[in-house]
């Protein structure tokens, strides 16, 4: 009869079964909490030439960013953005709240990221780990220079902020506030919408990777 053989195990999530009352520190240690914004402007109801509108590719790409980022340990919020916020749901581990939100927003109003800035903040200031806000739009930014102060005062507490634009002219806008204006990735047609939300989870977390390196 064979010796029994004890292997190593290593490597990052559960090590009992049930969940112990550690976890959630865990989590947080190798991911972090991230705000997703999606532009719900009126532009935003524009189907440019297809059946579908770019709120609808939006919302499919989002989706999948709910998905990839809570498998990555970020717990996830929402907010749907114009001249204001248009819906908001707090930092969760749950995909339903959130999904439920995208699945029910509509195109409205104009645009002004300001608002949005300011609750990311409220949201994230207090959290530990990775702190993220990613986001979306596909037009201005609203009041530029108020919007640049609040992204030097998120930065500053140490949350970053990741953005893609629909087009050269949202990106250019969204640069403006972006941590890393050489990351801000221009989407270049409704069909890549999609795509250009979920990617953020790549970068976000390859960020994350460098940094703890």
């Amino acid at each position: 009869m064979s010796d029994w053989i004890r292997r190593p195990f290593a490597g990052i999530g559960l090590t009992q079964c049930p969940p112990g009352r550690h976890l959630r520190k865990l989590q947080e240690r190798y991911g972090g909490s991230v705000l997703l914004c999606i532009d719900v402007s009126g532009s935003m109801a524009c189907a440019d030439g297809g059946a579908r509108t770019r709120l609808q590719h939006a919302v499919a790409g989002a989706e999948r960013f709910v998905a990839e980022a809570l498998a990555a340990h970020y717990a996830i919020g929402l907010v749907l953005w114009h001249h204001q916020v248009a819906g908001f749901v707090p930092l969760t581990r749950d995909p339903a709240p959130v999904l439920t939100a995208l699945r029910s927003a509509v195109a409205a109003g104009g645009n002004d990221v300001t608002h949005t800035l300011r609750l990311g903040m409220r949201e994230l200031r207090d959290r530990t780990g990775d702190r993220v806000m990613a986001i979306f739009g596909d037009g201005d930014i609203g009041p530029v220079a108020p919007s640049l102060e609040l992204a030097r005062e998120a930065q500053a507490a140490g949350i970053r902020i990741i953005v893609r634009g629909l087009g050269e002219h949202a990106a250019a806008a969204l640069r403006a506030i972006a941590s890393d204006p050489a990351e801000a990735m221009v989407v270049a047609g409704i069909d890549g919408v999609a795509t250009g939300i979920s990617s953020m989870v790549a970068s976000m977390t390859a960020l994350t990777r460098r940094g703890a390196s």
